[in-house]
């Protein structure tokens, strides 16, 4: 869903927060390599968990139109064979007129190998890239996958968003302001943020995006921004992730006083290029000391009961925290007129009782 202005874009499911839970995230190779850690290995964000070589990607070459000539004769003008290694600006191909006179060349426009020539044209296959794969959060490897991963284990809060882009950072928290809808200005960043995760309630204005990426943030965790700089957000040389949505939408209280216990604390940011709809959700994850007893697994589905802490997910209840009074055997009527499964919330800012959709509800484990 797209959004013009200010209209706030609400997702099908908000941030989700643990506070503090059993973090399981699979990291896996593009293609077949080397796993380097066992099952039971302790491991750092930064640590190597396998290893592959990426096949380089294919370039076609026109050989003919370099050259001047039909594609028929370009092949007798050839350097280079099938299997021949090129590097950048070696000659391909050189067209030779009378006494030998240069009068037309071809270069490789890339290293590699030249993998076919046909028909005046040449592939050529880019040398492959030595590719690692890092473990991204502290804890443990859980299990081993031969040859393509492993599954990352630790103990840590968890903050899922709504949006996100620019791919995975680590960094430390900064957490910029006390208000959830305060918005991130240029007077909020200085030195401490350089290099850091830096969180605010609210981005609208362009010109601190250029600030945050001159300074050199590592990344930006807001609660929501305005939607015509959706682009602008993508085009960012650090990871950006947005809790709620587009529009004007507060950072999640929950999730402030979350961050603000956590200012300080090296932190990973894994934020995909798209929304939740039917895709990975970005996050940021805050790994902590393993705890006893165990903690629950923020995997496992737990379903609504009475006294349970929970938080909106739509208007006129987003972000409102309450505590879950009932749950009626039959559908309840909503203001939108549908007859729907529903929870009877006690709210905490008003201390009234609300009938909400199951829908619009997350659980605050």
């Amino acid at each position: 869903m797209e959004a013009l202005g200010e209209i706030a874009v609400y997702y099908p499911v908000a941030s989700r927060i643990a506070p503090v839970a059993t973090i399981r995230r699979q990291r896996l190779l593009p293609v077949a390599g080397d796993v380097v850690v066992e099952p039971g290995d302790a491991v750092e964000p930064t640590d190597v968990v396998a290893r592959c070589q990426l096949p380089g990607a294919l370039q076609v070459v026109d050989v003919s139109r370099a050259l001047g000539v039909p594609r028929g004769e370009a092949g007798k003008w050839m350097r280079k064979r099938v299997g021949d290694a090129v590097q950048v600006d070696d000659l391909l191909a050189v067209r030779q007129g009378p006494f030998g006179r240069v009068k037309s060349r071809c270069h490789a426009p890339v290293a590699g190998r030249v993998a076919a020539v046909h028909d005046g044209l040449a592939l050529l296959e880019a040398a492959p890239a030595n590719f690692t794969l890092r473990a991204y959060i502290r804890g443990w490897v859980d299990s081993v996958a031969p040859g393509r991963g492993a599954v990352i284990s630790a103990v840590g809060t968890l903050v899922q968003g709504a949006w996100g882009s620019g791919g995975i950072a680590l960094g430390v928290l900064r957490v910029l302001v006390d208000d959830p809808y305060t918005a991130l200005l240029d007077r909020h960043l200085d030195d401490r943020c350089q290099s850091a995760f830096v969180v605010t309630g609210q981005v609208v204005h362009e010109d601190v995006l250029h600030q945050a990426a001159k300074l050199g943030i590592a990344g930006l965790i807001a609660g929501s921004a305005s939607a015509d700089l959706h682009p602008k957000l993508q085009m960012q040389p650090f990871p950006v992730l947005i809790t709620e949505g587009f529009g004007p939408l507060p950072l999640s209280r929950l999730a402030l006083s979350l961050l603000q216990w956590n200012d300080g604390r090296e932190a990973m940011i894994c934020s995909e290029s798209q929304t939740v709809q039917g895709a990975k959700r970005p996050e940021l994850m805050i790994a902590i000391e393993q705890q006893d007893p165990p903690l629950p697994d923020e995997d496992d589905p737990v379903a609504l009961k009475v006294g349970m802490e929970v938080r909106g997910l739509r208007a006129p209840h987003l972000g409102a925290m309450g505590i879950v009074a009932g749950l009626p055997a039959q559908p309840g009527l909503v203001e939108s007129g549908a007859w729907l499964p529903v929870a009877e919330v006690k709210l905490s800012a008003t201390g009234e009782t609300e009938s909400i959709p199951l829908a619009n509800l997350e659980r605050i484990d």
